[in-house]
């Protein structure tokens, strides 16, 4: 598949800098120190639960990010990873019966999960993951769910009749959703590299690397 037509420009965490030895050394050292919930990388005014936190910071749930205009965030809480955009606000709570629960208010965010249960949900979208990379775009109206890999179940907020289950490997079917339909749309602004980039913050790589073994270690 051809990359696609956005990156995010992360200071000092871009792919092209590290290489694929440099991403797998990053994820060797992951697993060998443990895994802490920590700030990874910042740029520009983010607040977590209301606080300036600082890159090395520990996070814990419940955890509310708040990113002002041109700013990010990439951070892991557990063994979920998340890359928050500009101008955007998300809560992440639980876990509970249902999984850890992220709600993207508005904004955009993309989050890569480990197996089991989680739920992403917007003013207009509820996803219903095991185990997957997600991409939203929230706003009022209408919302963009790609799911980057993996199973989910969507579902309109709006209009309850509306669902649809998914199963994807690489960014097969992304959707628009609101009160009047989930229909296609097309993959953007999120790429590859940044699903590479969240999954080694986590020990993983995604499903489709070309490391042998795939994204998920079975210790």
């Amino acid at each position: 598949m051809a990359r696609f037509n956005r990156r995010l420009a992360l200071k000092g965490l871009a792919l092209g800098s590290l290489g694929l030895a440099g991403i797998g050394g990053l994820i060797r050292g992951v697993l060998a120190a443990g895994l802490e919930s920590r700030i990874r990388r910042l740029q520009g005014d983010v607040r977590f639960n209301g606080k300036p936190l600082q890159v090395g910071d520990a996070l814990s749930a419940p955890l509310e990010v708040v990113t002002g205009d041109r700013a990010f965030a990439a951070f892991n809480v557990g063994r979920n990873a998340y890359l928050v955009r500009g101008n955007s606000r998300m809560t992440i709570s639980g876990p509970a019966e249902t999984g850890v629960a992220v709600d993207v208010a508005v904004g955009r965010m993309l989050a890569v999960f480990e197996k089991g249960k989680a739920q992403v949900s917007t003013p207009t979208a509820v996803a219903g993951i095991r185990g997957t990379g997600i991409y939203v775009e929230a706003e009022a109206e209408r919302s963009y769910v790609c799911l980057c890999y993996g199973s989910a179940e969507l579902s309109s907020t709006q209009n309850t009749a509306l669902s649809e289950s998914l199963q994807t490997t690489r960014h097969d079917a992304p959707r628009y959703i609101s009160s009047s339909g989930i229909v296609p749309a097309p993959v953007k602004n999120h790429s590859d590299d940044e699903l590479f980039l969240l999954e080694s913050l986590v020990g993983r790589t995604p499903p489709f690397s070309p490391w042998d073994g795939g994204g998920y270690p079975s210790s």
